[in-house]
């Protein structure tokens, strides 16, 4: 199998130089490695200029004119792939050296997983290892991960992504069902789900990749503290949960249009129906948050986190 690798670099010169190294040091070599670079203004252009000169397979740098954002800088480079199979790749993570081979293999023995990704090892921006893989954060259970394998993905994907871009691989004849994508929503997320929709999406429980935390990144993890949740958590709610209706209308209009099972197709409209409902309860006064959302009660067991996601929003926070 000949895997294209699509990486994304925005000002990324601090940890470029190590994910690239990774990449080369790879068991399985990719068949190339595509970098659009987002208008980055530091060394990052150079960096991978310097890496294509040594490196054990082709190496294609497009710089965009113009910053596109994380989402559709991704949507380019997974366009301009020309492997069997699509590897995102971040710039500042570290793969482990047999991550290539490992999801691969998963594709090769099994013809109808349509894609795979695994669990991380966070670190810090140290390379220093945390307390907890990307899988135990994210709250990932092996019982969940067992209902994943078993035949349940796209309707976990529906209610929460599991599958971070940093450690996925997908077959790439899927580039034309899955885009364009919305700039809406984060990649990995559109990908993870419709890919779910259309064939069979495998959790595989190794930690393949490094997965960097860091103030500078783009997308990823965050650490969260009482003091972050309680000051300025309401803004981002309500930001939130707009951003969340654009998402779901232009996840169900897609499906519509895609050969997927008609019960997923109805289980997306019932959570597009739930984060609209949810959208006006913090708009309502305290009387009507409480009858708005008890309302809407079955929806935040079955698309959100229970009562925990309930009470948040009765207290707006």
């Amino acid at each position: 199998m000949n895997i294209s690798i699509a990486m994304c670099t925005y000002n990324g010169s601090r940890f470029l130089g190590e994910q690239l190294k990774s990449l080369a040091e790879q068991t399985m070599l990719p068949s190339e490695l595509i970098i659009c670079d987002d208008a980055s203004m530091d060394a990052t252009s150079a960096i991978v200029k310097g890496f294509a000169d040594g490196a054990p397979f082709p190496v294609r740098l497009i710089r965009n004119e113009v910053t596109l954002g994380s989402t559709k800088n991704f949507e380019k480079a997974i366009c301009l792939c020309a492997g069997e199979a699509i590897a995102l790749c971040d710039q500042d993570d570290i793969w482990q050296k047999d991550k290539l081979k490992r999801l691969a293999q998963v594709l090769e023995c099994e013809p109808d997983v349509g894609g795979v990704f695994s669990d991380a090892l966070l670190v810090d921006d140290k390379s220093r290892p945390m307390s907890d893989s990307l899988w135990e954060h994210r709250k990932f259970t092996p019982q969940m991960q067992a209902e994943f394998n078993g035949g349940s993905a796209a309707l976990m994907c529906i209610k929460d992504n599991f599958a971070t871009g940093a450690t996925f691989l997908f077959r790439s004849h899927f580039v034309k069902q899955i885009t364009p994508i919305p700039s809406e929503w984060v990649h990995d997320a559109w990908i993870a789900l419709l890919i779910a929709c259309l064939s069979r999406l495998r959790a595989v429980s190794e930690r393949l990749v490094w997965y960097r935390l860091h103030p500078l990144q783009q997308l990823g993890v965050r650490s969260s503290t009482w003091r972050d949740i309680i000051h300025g958590e309401r803004q981002k709610a309500r930001e939130r949960d707009q951003q969340n209706v654009k998402r779901w209308r232009s996840m169900t209009a897609k499906l519509s249009t895609l050969p997927v099972d008609p019960l997923i197709t109805q289980i997306a409209q019932g959570k597009l129906e739930f984060v609209e409902a949810r959208r006006v309860v913090r708009d309502r006064s305290v009387t009507g948050r409480i009858a708005a959302a008890t309302v809407a009660l079955p929806g935040y067991f079955r698309f959100a986190s229970g009562m925990l996601s309930y009470c948040r929003d009765l207290a707006d926070i």
